[in-house]
């Protein structure tokens, strides 16, 4: 199995709106994540973000399927955040820019704790902290 990719709000929204204006480019890195046969670890955090900004975007029971399909797929691990990682992820957070949300440097965080640069999201402080947003930066 290759290094497993950590997954961020914005890269699960964009696969799941199709209104999304990264939809379509979240597709193909989807597809690609797929062939690639790896992990793709979910902080939970972002988990619950993703649920509940689907909630808020598209609609309540949309939010329900694709929790219920993140539980239950072997692609994806939902992780707890420990202290630990919670209080490396403020630390990160208290040195980026207003732009940056905590939820970002939780991502960040994990991507770091499992030994991996590679994210699936679309935020710009994750190049810029040394990450690489599959499908942006990897070229």
């Amino acid at each position: 199995m290759n290094p497993p990719i950590v997954a961020d709000s914005s890269g699960l929204v964009s696969l799941i709106s199709e209104s999304d204006s990264n939809h379509t480019f979240a597709l193909k890195i989807a597809k690609e994540l797929n062939s690639l046969n790896s992990l793709i670890i979910v902080p939970s955090d972002v988990f619950s973000e993703t649920l509940n900004i689907i909630g808020k975007k598209l609609n309540h029971q949309l939010a329900l399927e694709v929790g219920k399909e993140l539980i239950s797929s072997r692609a994806y691990s939902i992780i707890e955040t420990d202290g630990l990682l919670r209080n490396n992820a403020l630390t990160l957070f208290s040195k980026q820019a207003k732009s940056v949300s905590f939820t970002d440097c939780i991502v960040m965080v994990f991507a770091s704790n499992f030994k991996t640069r590679d994210i699936f999201g679309f935020d710009k402080a994750f190049k810029t902290n040394g990450y690489c947003r599959l499908g942006f930066d990897d070229n």
